[in-house]
């Protein structure tokens, strides 16, 4: 059994996994801006525990662990933007002395990537970039049938490549990111500044909106979401087009949470591959949604973690 554990943003996960990568249990909880690696990765030890007690397995050959920003030369995390509180910790060391067991751990979204490529929607291709769009974006690159980690596991950073030079200040220290104008929240945050500055919306008197809810009423002809979903569009398909022309994969997989309402997306970055892509990349790259969905990132790091114990 390969334990599997997911830090986000927003929640994190546990899933215990069998020699099949299929996964037997799985348990989540909150995190945010405000958590403490330390309670947290206490409440990670005992959702293991718990784990084990639900599928009568106590046998851990390994634990898997998907984090943002993440040195996996040292296993502790870099300024990640959306959990502050967490720069310079270890997860793998502290999850490592509890349980007694060998850790791998790498950046999330690489992870997600190698799940898709071993099982999802990268099946079967050699080279592939992936795109995780949700609290943030990250990406996550396979060449020759392999995962590129980098140097010290940060390669795929596709979510900090600039897409607006001069624009807002991103909290990785760069500005114009393409996480600053297609994730989930930036997505959000442009409707709500669009209503402060007085713009019409059929969104103006909901008390909380979500992505969904942007994406949903731009589905249904509303003029202010319809723009912002098409700038967030134009923006992720300059990133893609970048992208294509540094590395030339057979097919991007794009994941993470937006990814469900991608085929909102996919026509501006569909327009500006056939607009602006060098002649021979023009109709040569796939572009997919993911297969695993949310299981990308936890069936990855069972993977990474069962491919690290083997080379031991």
């Amino acid at each position: 059994m390969i334990v599997s554990v997911d830090i986000g943003g927003t929640h994190l996960r546990v899933a215990l996994l069998d020699g099949d990568f299929k996964i037997l249990y799985r348990n989540r909880m909150p995190t945010g801006r405000r958590s403490k690696p330390e309670s947290s990765c206490q409440q990670i030890v005992g959702m293991i525990h718990a784990g084990m007690e639900n599928i009568g397995n106590r046998n851990i050959r390994g634990i898997g662990i998907s984090s943002p920003s993440v040195d996996r030369r040292t296993g502790k995390l870099v300024n990640p933007p959306n959990l502050p509180e967490w720069n310079g910790y270890s997860i793998s060391e502290f999850l490592g002395k509890r349980l007694g067991v060998a850790t791998a751990i790498l950046n999330d979204a690489s992870l997600a990537a190698l799940g898709e490529h071993r099982f999802g929607a990268g099946l079967g291709y050699q080279n592939m970039l992936y795109y995780t769009l949700s609290t943030g974006i990250g990406g996550g690159l396979i060449f020759d049938g392999m995962l590129y980690e980098g140097e010290s596991g940060f390669a795929g950073e596709l979510g900090h490549v600039t897409v607006n030079p001069g624009g807002d200040l991103c909290g990785c220290g760069n500005r114009g990111c393409l996480e600053l104008y297609a994730s989930g929240p930036s997505i959000v945050d442009k409707v709500l500044e669009e209503i402060r500055s007085g713009s019409k919306t059929s969104l103006s008197n909901k008390e909380f909106i979500n992505t969904e809810d942007v994406f949903n009423a731009a589905s249904i002809g509303d003029e202010l979401c319809v723009e912002v979903v098409a700038r967030a569009g134009n923006y992720l398909g300059m990133g893609i087009l970048n992208a294509m022309h540094a590395f030339e994969p057979q097919v991007i997989v794009i994941g993470g949470g937006v990814s469900a309402k991608f085929s909102q997306l996919r026509p501006y970055v569909e327009d500006k591959i056939s607009r602006y892509a060098m002649a021979h990349f023009r109709g040569t790259i796939d572009i997919k949604t993911s297969i695993l969905g949310d299981d990308a990132s936890l069936i990855g790091a069972a993977c990474y973690a069962d491919e690290s114990i083997s080379e031991e």
